[in-house]
């Protein structure tokens, strides 16, 4: 049976829980960004692979269809989040095997699970605590510069100022886009899992590297020590600095596929 055939039986099959998956994305169209880069790079980069022509590659039918099974027979039971989880990573499965005639690298299924509305999850779980160490690193690093800065919880407290650390500046974002750009070079790369556990770990380390410099660039800014400065900054800076962050990505990437040294 074609692959193709057997990803559209599959979404077919699982409509339901994709029913619950574009109900969940119309309120918030952004968490279903990383799905639909993540199909565009599939696609982008099969396409530039026809031209290499590859023998078939036969679908774990037999697999899909226990797993279908087990969808439906927990259907009940299972979270909607869990049952999305299982028809998104079936589908886009089926689908990686079909362009590319391959069963795909470790790093797919970070894609996957990046895929599911998670970032609101993130934001949850991940922000409070991110802005708490984004806050004490941007705090050490403003008083390197000689500013009587101190860290008061989120808040910079600076001469009668407090500057919060709200949710924008937890790095959360930064981090979710950044692991996106990280796990799409690994599954380009077929990267294997040691490889692709250090991409992960000095992506974080870039990350939130790249948002303290960020929020110490705004401080300057928010703090008015920049006279007259431009309303634009304050995103200008934001993408310089994801900008920064990206490209640090992507060498780290191009080495550890090298076999080179990081430091």
């Amino acid at each position: 049976m074609h692959p193709l055939l057997v990803f559209a039986l599959a979404a077919a099959a699982t409509w339901d829980s994709w029913r619950w998956y574009f109900g969940r994305i119309a309120a918030a169209p952004e968490e279903a960004t990383t799905l639909v880069l993540t199909v565009a790079f599939l696609g982008l980069v099969g396409a530039s692979r026809l031209a290499r022509p590859a023998p078939p590659r036969t679908l774990p039918l037999l697999a899909i269809a226990s797993l279908l099974a087990v969808l439906a027979a927990t259907h009940a039971v299972l979270p909607p989040i869990v049952r999305a989880a299982g028809a998104v990573a079936l589908t886009l499965f089926c689908l990686y095997v079909a362009l590319f005639k391959e069963r795909p690298p470790v790093a797919f299924w970070g894609l996957v699970a990046l895929a599911l509305p998670v970032l609101p999850s993130l934001q949850f779980t991940l922000g409070y605590p991110m802005r708490v160490v984004s806050a004490a690193l941007t705090t050490a690093l403003l008083q390197v510069h000689g500013l009587a800065v101190v860290r008061e919880g989120t808040f910079l407290a600076w001469r009668d100022e407090l500057i919060q650390f709200d949710a924008p500046c937890s790095g959360v974002n930064m981090l979710w886009a950044g692991f996106l750009l990280t796990l799409m070079g690994c599954v380009l790369l077929r990267s294997g899992i040691l490889k692709v556990m250090t991409a992960i770990a000095l992506s974080l380390v870039l990350i939130v590297t790249s948002n303290v410099l960020r929020a110490s660039s705004l401080f300057y800014v928010e703090a008015g020590l920049v006279p007259n400065a431009p309303g634009w900054w304050h995103d200008g800076i934001g993408i310089v600095a994801f900008g920064l962050s990206a490209i640090a990505i992507l060498w780290v990437l191009t080495r550890l596929h090298r076999g080179e040294a990081i430091l």
